[in-house]
């Protein structure tokens, strides 16, 4: 097993990750921002949602060491992206150093800079919350945006539908980035990414909708089976795992000076790229831009690309994973 396997983690465990001020807009706005930005994916730190069911919102705010990043933004308000896990696949306990020979001994190669403990928590100051390390995964159905203001429960701002149907905001009058493109907004195929299903001798994309749950898409041109439902006039399934033939997580990996990334996006000169390496001194090294908290990012031109590979990993059955 290991060593940062994700403990305390199951499919129907709630998480939710802190998202800075700046991107709401983007998400509820299904906006993308090549390159830097798209509204189906999310990556970070997470953590569980019962953990601070207790505490308001300035102890939140404390306990998940907002205060200790610089640039994240006003403190007043926590805004949160909240689902089911559905799978223990995509986390892993945030075990590392900010010293790679530190990281070494621990058996892992995760670095990143203060405030990161890497002890498997948060850098709060109160309380010891639990965290987790998600990898870039296309955002479960049914994943809810919420803001959290002093002495209030939470309101939600809007819940994320599918890759083919994007963000519902809830609010129908507001402005700004949260109305530039209204459901439904079909995610972009630029690179077939993701989870994929094999399902009755069909080949499909897939994404999380519950713990073990899973919503079945046809590929791009392809015709959907009879039984497939329609939703906002696009095709789709829900299913369980267990009724899959397979599931697996695939992504396109190369090497580019020195580091490892994932291909999000490429054109014939041009490839978007995202650091696979968790070290913050190979983003640094290489200069690339933080698009997000502790995701790094980058245009390239693509000519200078090597080692590329296609890494399919095969998922599980929940509980069964290694």
């Amino acid at each position: 097993m290991s060593p940062d396997a994700p403990a305390g983690l199951a499919g129907g465990t709630v998480v939710q990750l802190p998202v800075k001020p700046g991107l709401v807009g983007l998400y509820l706005g299904n906006v993308i921002v090549p390159g830097h930005f798209e509204p189906h994916r999310v990556q970070g730190f997470a953590g569980r949602a019962e953990d601070v069911a207790e505490l308001d919102t300035a102890a939140m705010v404390r306990n998940y060491g907002l205060a200790k990043i610089p640039g994240w933004g006003p403190l007043d308000e926590l805004y949160l992206l909240k689902f089911p896990a559905g799978h223990t696949f995509p986390f892993r306990t945030s075990y590392g150093a900010s010293d790679r020979e530190i990281a070494a001994e621990l058996g892992v190669a995760r670095v990143y800079p203060p405030p990161f403990l890497g002890t498997g928590y948060f850098p709060g100051v109160d309380h010891p919350l639990p965290e987790y390390v998600l990898r870039l995964v296309e955002i479960p159905v049914g994943a809810e945006l919420w803001v959290h203001r002093a002495d209030d429960a939470g309101t939600r701002l809007g819940q994320y539908h599918s890759r083919k149907v994007g963000w519902i905001p809830e609010q129908k009058d507001a402005f700004g980035e949260a109305t530039f493109f209204p459901p439904p907004v079909s995610l972009p195929p630029l690179v077939r990414r993701g989870y994929t299903a094999r399902y009755r001798g069909g080949d499909f994309d897939a994404e999380f909708a519950g713990p073990g749950r899973v919503v079945l898409h046809p590929l791009p041109g392809a015709p959907a089976p009879a039984d497939f439902g329609e939703t906002y006039g696009f095709r789709m399934k829900a299913v369980d795992q267990v009724e899959l033939d397979e599931l697996t997580f695939v992504r396109t990996l190369c090497r580019w000076r020195g580091g490892t990334f994932e291909i999000l996006g490429r054109t014939r000169d041009a490839a978007d790229l995202i650091l696979v390496d968790e070290d913050f001194l190979t983003a640094r090294d290489l200069g690339l831009s933080e698009v997000d908290y502790r995701v790094w990012r980058q245009t390239v031109p693509a000519a200078e690309l090597t080692d590329f590979r296609t890494e399919a990993v095969p998922v599980p059955l929940e509980g069964q994973f290694q």
